[in-house]
């Protein structure tokens, strides 16, 4: 018993002792984030809904750190955590993880994060209910609606990969990723044991930036491609992004082949105008078609105006009118045109 509290105290003085002798300068971390609080009003849809007037909300808290070197890099990285208290996948648990290291060189970027396509750009709106990856479903009771995107990740997702951003060169940046395999980084600590699914995952982007007299424009295009094992899927994806004084207007268009005849194209355009330095308003429209080697076409289109007000301290009430048309095909009993409202207040920290 005496040697095992000797050793216990040798331990903590040991470590202290270590804690003491670390460097002062340690990478700093900074803790940001953000919480949404929405209220309103949808439809059935297809489902028998218990209440069409619903209270949702969600939130999650980022932990960026970084360090410059002596010899002029940058390391850093940024961990997402999903901070909802719900049951659905993916409340409570890490989005997406990754460190970087950058110099004159450009920047290398490892670990859980976007392929180099996704940094085509998408559109700029205000609202909480918008077109990509839209929240209308939340709303409205849906049944397999296409999901509007402009990410074109061909299924790689947030999947362990590394990113390589260029130099840029005047007008002109680009970036290109490689995925080796599917890891999630969540089977084990290096989530190494991969025997199947996505490998060799690559994407490219490129982008040209520029400034007309007072009107400030960008156009993107991207690159993506994964082998699956049994085909080849690839996509494409294109964005534009225009503003002048108030005014801004974006768009992007996204096809992916999955190899196998099937085909997912997603377009979408918005309009932004800021009213005032506090006052914010958007009209956004988009639309999403699957389009299978053989049966029925089917089509999405979102349409929402919204509306921003910035009410100081990182905090905005905002508020959206939208409508959802889901096209399973001619004659399907699950097609749905239906309208909703929803408003509340957004927190930034």
């Amino acid at each position: 018993m005496l040697k095992s509290k000797l050793l216990a105290s040798t331990v903590i003085v040991a470590a202290a002792a270590a804690v003491a002798a670390a460097p002062a300068s340690a990478a700093k971390l900074k803790l940001s984030g953000y919480y949404e609080a929405w209220v309103g009003v949808g439809a059935d849809g297809v489902a028998s809904q218990v209440n069409n007037f619903d209270v949702k909300h969600d939130s999650e808290v980022n932990f960026d750190w970084k360090q410059k070197l002596k010899n002029g890099m940058t390391v850093g990285g940024r961990m997402e955590l999903e901070a909802g208290t719900g049951t659905t996948t993916g409340n409570n648990t890490w989005d997406e993880t990754s460190m970087y290291v950058k110099g004159s060189f450009g920047k290398f970027q490892i670990g859980n994060n976007d392929p180099a396509a996704s940094y085509v750009g998408s559109v700029k709106g205000v609202g909480p209910v918008g077109i990509v990856k839209s929240d209308a479903g939340d709303w409205v009771g849906l049944s397999g609606n296409q999901t509007i995107d402009n990410d074109n990740d061909v299924g790689m997702g947030d999947n362990q990969k590394i990113t390589y951003f260029l130099p840029k060169m005047g007008a002109l940046s680009a970036a290109v990723s490689y995925m080796p395999d599917a890891s999630g980084g969540t089977a084990t600590d290096y989530d190494d044991t991969e025997t199947s699914g996505d490998r060799d995952g690559i994407s490219a982007m490129a982008k040209y930036a520029g400034k007309a007299g007072k009107t400030k424009y960008s156009l993107a295009v991207g690159y993506s491609q994964v082998d699956t094992g049994s085909v080849t899927e690839d996509g494409w994806n294109m964005g534009v992004n225009i503003g002048q004084g108030a005014v801004t207007l974006t768009a992007f268009h996204a096809v992916e082949d999955n190899g196998s005849g099937t085909k997912n194209k997603d377009t979408g355009a918005a309009i932004m105008y800021k009213l005032n330095k506090s006052d914010t308003v958007s009209l956004q429209y988009g639309f999403a078609e699957n389009e299978p080697s053989s049966g029925t076409d089917k089509k999405t289109t979102v349409t929402t105006a919204g509306y921003s007000k910035n009410l100081g301290g990182g905090v905005k009430f905002e508020g959206s009118i939208f409508n959802i048309d889901d096209d399973q095909g001619s004659g399907s009993s699950n097609n749905v045109s239906e309208n909703g409202v929803v408003a509340g207040f957004k927190i930034k920290f």
